[in-house]
């Protein structure tokens, strides 16, 4: 998709940090340039301009980083990432998260059922593009297949 954010919560190895500290993997995405003309990001700017923008970009920080997989707002129990700091990561007032959530899940950003039900962000893009990207890590080799199904 044009304008979303590319390889969300892909693992990359950082050799800054110790692995045996189980921190030796951070997680990432690539923003891409034509962003700005993608139409459902382009709804998020009519609605709310370059705050919104700003907001979205918070939202997708916390998600990649805090998700348990890449676009799923979820912790590694299953429960929704806490919507307060959700809000707080978007760096919007409630108001202006509020709307924000009702044009993103009004376009498909976000998924509207995952809102509707749990108060938990879902972003389809997010994931579709981090299990593309892992599948091209897998098949050149580059990353293990985790036959345990923890990674």
């Amino acid at each position: 998709m044009a304008g979303s954010p590319r390889a969300h919560g892909e693992a990359s190895r950082d050799p800054r940090h110790d692995p045996g500290k189980g921190a030796g993997f951070v997680k990432w995405f690539q923003l891409d340039s034509d962003m700005p003309d993608d139409p459902k990001i382009r709804a998020v700017a009519r609605a709310l301009g370059v705050e919104g923008i700003g907001g979205l970009v918070g939202v997708w920080c916390h998600v990649a980083k805090h998700g348990r997989r890449p676009g799923q707002g979820v912790d590694s129990r299953g429960a929704p990432l806490p919507i307060d700091d959700v809000i707080a990561a978007s760096l919007l007032p409630v108001s202006k998260f509020e709307t924000l959530i009702d044009v993103c899940t009004r376009t498909g950003h976000f998924r509207r059922d995952a809102w509707e039900r749990y108060h938990g962000i879902w972003i389809p893009a997010m994931e579709r593009r981090a299990d593309r990207y892992a599948q091209r890590l897998v098949r050149s080799q580059q990353l293990e297949i985790d036959w345990q199904g923890e990674r």
